[in-house]
């Protein structure tokens, strides 16, 4: 390979590098300056899900309206002296597609995940630990909102009131680490930490998620 050619390759591999390794996702926290964009509606999202599969492929018919779930419960995960407080929503059902593999609750070879689908577990809280099974909710609501109250203790907030045995185990160890930011916690934050592995992976997963949904269904 001639000099020049090889400096060229070298300079596009360094930034190739960077590209990968260096997620760019959004505060944890919507509010002023970090809202949902007006383009992700309930009715692109399960689109962009239905879509995911060729040829297609319908999901479970529970999950129709999930979109609308996330959306009403992430505008408002808990109210704290009647102020509520509310998620980047959006994110929260990017990193569930990544968590269900498109509400497939199927590994990317087809075997079945650490949660199932009737388990209404919708971000695998508990799968992780050890000789565990993931946690069980009893509808899609409470699920949906054990994932919401998950993400929003993430930012550094105290539930007052959690669904998830998870959440109420780990939450002071969480917030102790994430006050320690000096900042406010983005997505980028909750994915050194949600798995435990494979951080820049995870990250980046939901990134290309979001990604992919922008390219199509926000033009």
């Amino acid at each position: 390979m001639p000099p020049k050619l090889a400096i060229l390759y070298l300079v596009w591999f360094a930034c190739s590098l960077t590209e990968a390794t260096a997620v760019e996702l959004p505060v944890i926290r919507s509010g002023p300056g970090n809202q949902v964009p007006s383009c992700v509606t309930p009715v692109e999202l399960m689109a962009f899900v239905n879509d995911r599969f060729k040829p297609p492929r319908t999901i479970d018919a529970r999950f129709a309206d999930l979109a609308k779930v996330y959306q009403r419960t992430g505008a408002c995960v808990q109210k704290v002296q009647q102020t509520c407080e509310g998620i980047r929503w959006d994110f929260a059902f990017f990193q569930m597609l990544v968590e269900t593999n498109f509400l497939t609750f199927e590994k990317p070879d087809g075997s079945p995940g650490g949660v199932a689908a009737e388990d209404n577990n919708f971000a695998g809280i508990g799968a992780t630990v050890p000789g565990k099974p993931g946690e069980k909710f009893k509808n899609i609501d409470m699920g949906v909102l054990a994932h919401l109250q998950h993400v929003l203790m993430y930012s550094g907030e105290e539930i007052l009131d959690p669904v998830a045995q998870r959440t109420r185990a780990v939450q002071s160890y969480i917030i102790a680490k994430v006050k320690k930011l000096g900042r406010p916690a983005t997505f980028a934050d909750l994915a050194t930490e949600w798995t435990g592995t494979d951080q820049i992976t995870y990250g980046r997963s939901i990134q290309r998620t979001a990604e992919r949904f922008a390219l199509s269904h926000c033009r």
